[in-house]
């Protein structure tokens, strides 16, 4: 019997096979688990994988839902569980992406009453807020809405930093007695990690001496990419002794803005492209290469990509917003001023003329420490089932 990859792609009896699956991996038979089935998976993000790592531990039964309209199926299981659970992750995928906007609002619409009956019925509704709103939202009011509405209907809502509160009420208004806060952990054991930095550089044709900048990850517009070319023109002028290249590694959004800047990347002496997605094996080679990590985006609310360049125990230019003064350290990061270019490649001379530092990596790493995935998905699922019990356990 050949083996069968399951939950990876939706197949004819999910999500039930993956939710009975689930009920077989908790290791305490003697109680009822917990039952939580997320959506939509991930798959090529490792975020849940290390967020859910622990919950067993806390007798969580943990499901993906491949289909995310396919989320009712969880109640078909309510009663073999103490408690039952859908924690909702992204949420563009409500409007299935549909160019007309009324369309898409019958369909996000749709997708909330169904939310709303599921509440009704006793399933608690987890909300993790990602982004101030999705980063490819076509519909930016109606996605507003939506997340406002599933904001009031979802009982729990998981921040990732204790001023997404404060940051987000400008797109949706949090009940803070729903909130329960657990850091976005690091990427430790969740990429391939065997590569020096000389293998690195000498397989992308990158010299030894050369300060690199990386920005990895999918090519979209949020991520300030205009105004990355921009700065890094003005580098070249304000630092021309400087030995500096800009690694740009994932693949793009097939928006215009991404398009316009792959053509103008492919000609541009400073940086080094790869345009398609990145394989989970070969980001070690970007990531081993580079010397700083870019998170300068024009919006965010938290970055996955500010904790992968931090397990590679790379410094960063960030953009300055509370989430990341909180959640980053600050002696690694060099935190740009204001929204212009210039403050962006004055950040990136800082940056250079640092990086190296031993006493800063140090602290670095101490810090990342703190956000080992095993602690930080054992507190968070002991809180979780602390709020959905009624109780707090300690």
């Amino acid at each position: 019997m050949r083996v069968e990859y399951r939950s990876f792609t939706a197949g004819p009896q999910s999500p039930a096979l993956e939710l009975m699956s689930a009920f077989r991996s908790v290791s305490n038979y003697n109680e009822r688990p917990h039952l939580l089935g997320y959506t939509p998976a991930a798959r090529l993000n490792p975020f849940q994988a290390l967020l859910y790592k622990e919950f067993s531990g806390s007798n969580i039964a943990v499901a993906p839902i491949l289909r995310p309209d396919k989320f009712r199926s969880i109640l078909d299981f309510k009663g073999m569980a103490e408690t039952t659970s859908l924690h909702l992750h992204w949420n563009s995928w409500m409007t299935f992406g549909e160019s007309d906007e009324s369309r898409a609002r019958t369909l996000g619409m749709g997708m909330v009453a169904r939310l709303e009956q599921l509440r009704a019925k006793g399933v608690n509704i987890i909300w993790t807020v990602h982004n101030v709103y999705p980063h490819d939202a076509i519909h930016i009011d109606l996605e507003l809405n939506l997340q406002q509405r599933i904001a009031e209907i979802s009982n729990v809502v998981h921040v990732m930093s204790n001023s997404t509160v404060d940051v987000m009420r400008e797109y949706c208004a949090l009940d803070e007695r729903k909130i329960i806060y657990a850091p976005h952990p690091n990427y430790r054991g969740a990429y391939a990690d065997v590569v020096s930095r000389a293998e690195s550089r000498a397989m992308l044709g990158l010299e030894a001496d050369e300060v690199v900048f990386l920005l990895f990850g999918a090519i979209k517009p949020y991520k300030g990419l205009s105004r990355l070319i921009s700065a890094i023109d003005i580098l070249s002028k304000i630092a021309p002794k400087l030995r500096f290249r800009v690694l740009v590694a994932g693949g793009s959004d097939g928006s215009i803005e991404a398009h316009n800047f792959i053509d103008a990347a492919l000609l541009h002496p400073k940086i080094l492209l790869e345009s398609n997605k990145v394989p989970n094996e070969r980001a070690q080679y970007f990531l081993r290469a580079a010397d700083v990590g870019l998170v300068n985006y024009e919006r965010l609310l938290n970055s996955g990509a500010a904790l992968l360049y931090g397990t590679f125990s790379l410094p960063l230019v960030a953009a300055d917003v509370p989430p990341l003064r909180e959640g980053l350290h600050e002696d690694s990061t060099t935190f740009v001023e204001d929204a212009s270019p210039e403050a962006f490649a004055q950040s990136m001379l800082e940056a250079a003329s640092s990086f190296g530092d031993q006493s800063r990596l140090r602290g670095l790493m101490g810090h990342m420490n703190d956000l080992d995935p095993e602690i930080v998905s054992a507190k968070f699922g002991k809180d979780l089932v602390g709020r959905l019990e009624g109780t707090i356990r300690r």
